[in-house]
């Protein structure tokens, strides 16, 4: 890493940071990596009673620690997605759409057993390129 690279991280109130040893998102020179986020608020409670809900709550978020690394949604390049069972893809297309319909990143949606909570139904991992 150069001198000049700026490299800043930004954590969550999530206990699972602490407890994992991890940061929410990370900035080193122009690309910014957010963990998986759930749709979860600061006290573990779960937001969305669907997967749409739970997207956009989920987007929203990735958003704010986007901007807290001086980036924006514009700058995502990249998403995986984890969804707890395919009947919840058109909900969350949907939702993907409605934040990302004119960014297009690229973009992994598989399907796994389960989540930190059952009630969670989708999980997005990021990563952007500021290119400011």
């Amino acid at each position: 890493m150069s001198s000049h690279e700026v490299r800043k991280t930004v954590f969550s109130p999530s206990p699972w940071e602490n407890k994992m040893g991890y940061s929410r998102g990370k900035r080193v020179g122009n690309q910014i990596f957010i963990a998986g986020c759930v749709a979860s608020d600061g006290d573990g409670n779960v937001m969305g009673e669907n997967a749409y809900e739970q997207t956009l709550f989920i987007i929203e978020k990735i958003e704010k620690y986007l901007k807290e690394l001086g980036a924006e949604l514009t700058d995502v390049v990249s998403t995986v997605t984890h969804l707890t069972d395919f009947q919840h893809f058109d909900d969350y297309c949907r939702a993907f759409n409605d934040k990302f319909g004119d960014i297009r990143p690229v973009n992994t949606t598989i399907a796994v057993k389960s989540m930190v909570k059952p009630e969670h139904y989708v999980e997005i991992t990021t990563i952007a390129i500021d290119s400011k």
